[in-house]
């Protein structure tokens, strides 16, 4: 199933949708603004049930998130050094390896299991909304944690950005 979120929605108000491809509200992300690091909620909008926390680890080189569900820690995703492209591995509470590989300029990823089966496609040109990216799910993954994912790859992208401005403001 294919999901759509607009681009910088997170950091551009309290809360935002994610919505399928017939523009129905999938779920419902939320912001806890006046806290150190980045820390947004999901929500089902049907059940209206919290499915995911996302947390940043602000005391961290590389940019290093944690995914909650049911406020237990699911799983942690680190940023990997890579001179071309980005990676991204994800370790999962129940010992799973995920890699997420792609281009966070061009916005396009692939999420994969440690024995290289696609979970999960992520980038703009999936979108069928203007100034929006699509989570592309394979049948029976689990699409908020794919979701979750996506959302973590733009706050990546987002801080890579803020930092390259301040870097251009100190020349």
């Amino acid at each position: 199933m294919r999901y759509h979120l607009r681009e910088r929605a997170w950091s551009l108000t309290e809360a935002f949708l994610v919505r399928d491809d017939a523009g129905n509200a999938m779920f419902e992300i939320r912001g806890k603004f006046f806290h150190i690091g980045d820390d947004l909620l999901m929500y089902d909008r049907y059940s209206g049930q919290e499915v995911a926390r996302i947390k940043q680890h602000v005391i961290s080189l590389l940019p290093h998130y944690e995914i909650y569900r049911g406020g237990v820690p699911w799983a942690s995703m680190h940023e990997q050094f890579r001179v071309f492209g980005e990676s991204f591995k994800i370790e999962t509470s129940n010992g799973m390896m995920l890699h997420v590989n792609g281009d966070l300029w061009h916005w396009n990823f692939n999420v994969s299991d440690a024995n290289g089966n696609l979970m999960a496609q992520i980038g703009r040109q999936f979108s069928i909304f203007r100034d929006s990216y699509a989570v592309d799910v394979a049948p029976n993954v689990d699409a908020p944690f794919m979701i979750a994912l996506a959302i973590v790859i733009e706050m990546v992208k987002e801080h890579h950005e803020h930092k390259e401005e301040h870097r251009e403001g100190w020349l």
